[in-house]
């Protein structure tokens, strides 16, 4: 806007020249017009030419170069007709006007000069065989005056008299042919050059035509709108993470088990929510999931889980805490595994220490009822790494460790695993050929779809069993989060869930209740999202 508000004021003038090929009269008209249209066109790249803007530059005395002078010029032809605009812009109104009026003045005569130089040197020699031919029947006339009178010639004089008069009469004939000629060649340069004239004078411009402040600004506004579109269209276009549950369906033969909202300011991946907060849309979001799992097999539901990722920072603990957890909650007695040998996080989730713990297990058998140490969650008893063992995926695939998941699924209803990334290392293939179905958590926005796919393959050629995804740190204002919301008020054929319209009222002011801190009643009933 500066830029524009301080601008030098711009002139434009322009000049319009008409281009007449001329021809014989008795040509098509229309045929005569389509010509000079054409011939039009080749004007347009001749007027600016280094000649003619070179010998207008001289004619003005200019400082400015022929390329500063093309510059300025703009020459286009009037659609449709045999006419030739020449415009100006400059900040010097007389300068632009003298500009087109000097451009247009060159270019006429040095046209004129140069059709006439085709028509000149063939005018020339016959004018030059006419007057060499008048001298000689001069000549010719003096010889035949100066013999007298014929009458009182000799024989042999009258016999050269009458030769003189029969050259005399070819040269007269000769002649005759040459000056019509030359006047038929006249009328030919008269009729066939092509005329240019000037159809429009130009005129002192008196009023600028710009800068156009607020027709620029708002260009730049749409310009700069379509960067951001475009850009975000690219962004999107080579954007390969996981954002939504179609991006899941679109590329795995896999269904979403449940979507976790991104937690707040206040909260971490390393609480167990349905717990800490149990009227947080994330606590309602692992309820869910809870149900989802439970309708996988309606006959015989999955008693043992195995909770992972394909990268190590898409939240596979955290899904795993707090889904033994919420399955606490329902009354059922659940035991929470850290199988992941190598970077453990759930003794630090419950608070616990980390030995005697899983390895200590599997080691000697009389430490296993101390590494089964109760939590705050009634229910929910769970299982630390222990200390570090030297080769976890052998210890994962051994005998011991298939006797001891099959000892602590005879202790409780459910029993939870929680693994390694599957890409990261074999652990995980491993677990998933011990359970009954398998978790696959990702982070949305971070996991990317090659990623998931191979971390899929991977379980799948192992024999494992994928119940299927958990979206991860949706975030509580996007499309996903409330798909979400929707995906569960309706069935697959369109028609209404089980939630009337009181229902989802209830739903929605709990929300808005929970974004504003105050308590909710239906904090309380988890059946009511089972």
């Amino acid at each position: 806007f500066y830029m524009n508000r301080n601008a030098l004021p711009v002139y434009r003038a322009s000049t319009t020249l008409s281009i007449d090929r001329g021809g014989d009269p008795r040509e098509d008209p229309y045929y005569v017009i389509r010509t000079s249209e054409a011939l039009a066109s080749t004007y347009l790249v001749q007027i600016e030419a280094p000649v003619i803007l070179e010998e207008v530059r001289s004619r003005l005395g200019l400082e400015m170069s022929a390329n500063a002078i093309k510059g300025m010029l703009t020459v286009s032809q009037v659609e449709g007709t045999q006419l030739i605009n020449i415009s100006a812009q400059g900040y010097d109104p007389a300068l632009v006007k003298a500009l087109v009026e000097t451009t247009a003045q060159v270019f006429i005569e040095h046209q004129t000069e140069e059709q006439e130089a085709r028509y000149q040197s063939r005018l020339a020699d016959i004018e030059a065989q006419a007057a060499a031919l008048e001298q000689s029947l001069e000549e010719t006339q003096k010889s035949i005056t100066g013999m007298g009178d014929p009458d009182a010639l000799p024989d042999y004089a009258r016999l050269e008299l009458a030769q003189l008069q029969t050259q005399r009469t070819n040269q007269q004939t000769r002649l005759s042919v040459l000056l019509q000629s030359a006047e038929e060649l006249r009328l030919s340069m008269a009729r066939y050059t092509t005329r240019i004239s000037v159809f429009e004078p130009a005129e002192l411009p008196v009023a600028p035509i710009g800068p156009q402040t607020m027709r620029n600004i708002m260009l730049a506004a749409v310009v700069g709108l379509m960067i951001g579109v475009g850009a975000a269209f690219l962004i999107e276009y080579l954007d390969d993470t996981v954002r939504t549950p179609d991006d899941v369906k679109r590329v795995l033969p896999l269904s979403v088990l449940g979507i976790v909202p991104r937690l707040g300011k206040n909260s971490s991946q390393a609480d167990v929510v349905v717990a800490e907060h149990p009227l947080r849309p994330a606590a309602e979001a692992f309820r869910n999931l809870r149900t989802s799992i439970q309708f996988t097999n309606l006959d015989e539901p999955p008693r043992t889980l195995l909770v992972t990722s394909p990268q190590p920072t898409d939240g596979k603990s955290f899904t795993a805490a707090n889904l033994a957890a919420v399955i606490a909650q329902g009354g059922k007695s659940v035991i929470l595994v850290d199988a992941d040998l190598r970077h453990p996080t759930l003794h630090r989730t419950f608070d616990l220490p980390l030995e005697p713990g899983l390895t200590e297990a599997l080691l000697a058998a009389e430490d296993r009822p101390r590494a089964l140490r109760q939590t705050e969650v009634e229910h929910l008893r769970v299982v630390s790494v222990g200390s570090r063992a030297p080769d976890s995926t052998e210890l994962l695939a051994s005998q011991t460790f298939k006797r001891f998941i099959a000892d602590l699924r005879e202790q409780a209803d459910v029993v939870v695993l929680d693994s390694p990334p599957v890409l990261a290392v074999a652990d995980a293939a491993v677990l998933s050929t011990l359970v009954d179905g398998v978790v696959l958590v990702m982070d949305v926005g971070k996991t990317r779809i090659p990623a998931a796919v191979q971390a899929a393959e991977r379980i799948a050629s192992v024999g494992g069993l994928i119940l299927g995804v958990v979206l991860n740190r949706v975030k509580a204002r996007s499309g996903g989060y409330y798909y979400y919301y929707y995906y569960h008020d309706y069935t697959d054929n369109g028609r209404r869930g089980p939630f009337d319209w009181l229902t989802r009222r209830k739903h929605r002011r709990h929300r808005r209740q929970v974004d504003s801190g105050r308590p909710s009643a239906i904090g309380d009933q988890p059946e009511l999202t089972a």
